[in-house]
């Protein structure tokens, strides 16, 4: 008799746990959703917006750019050491990102982080980091912070 309780309880706790988890993954899947769409409606606000493959294509003051959207936790540190190898620095962990394929891209390119503010580096030279400015190309790359989207794109890149 006590061992139908026992199982009872434990079943419960399973099923009340899977719930928890299956919520709390639905919540932060809405809130990345909710973050993408609003980088696409600031974008949609300055220029027109077409979404191309894994990149998106956007038409900005008669020029035609191509954007890569990149989520860098808050507490990260990010760099492009290359036009084509960018880091991710998570404490002691560092993790590397190709963008072969999007550095290849005809187009200029706007590359927008989120929802960490910065500040960026990028390897201007062998010897010689330096930080990204939002209007400042470097390489054919415009790097912006997400909550800096609207002004730059409102100052113009």
């Amino acid at each position: 008799m006590t061992d139908i309780y026992l199982y009872s309880i434990i079943g419960a706790a399973a099923i009340l746990l899977i719930c928890g988890a299956y919520y709390a993954i639905s919540k932060y899947l809405e809130k990345q959703s909710l973050s993408i769409q609003e980088i696409k409606s600031i974008l949609e606000t300055h220029g027109t917006l077409h979404e191309e493959g894994l990149y998106l294509s956007y038409d900005y003051k008669g020029l035609t750019y191509s954007v890569i959207i990149i989520k860098v936790q808050k507490y990260a540190k990010f760099q492009f050491n290359s036009r084509t190898i960018w880091e991710k620095k998570l404490g002691q962990k560092k993790f590397y990102t190709d963008q072969t394929v999007f550095s290849k891209m005809p187009n200029r390119k706007i590359v927008i982080i989120y929802p960490n503010e910065g500040p960026f580096t990028y390897h201007y030279d062998e010897s010689d980091i330096r930080f990204t400015k939002p209007n400042e190309r470097i390489w054919d790359m415009h790097v912006i912070p997400f909550n800096e989207l609207d002004t730059v794109l409102k100052e113009g890149l």
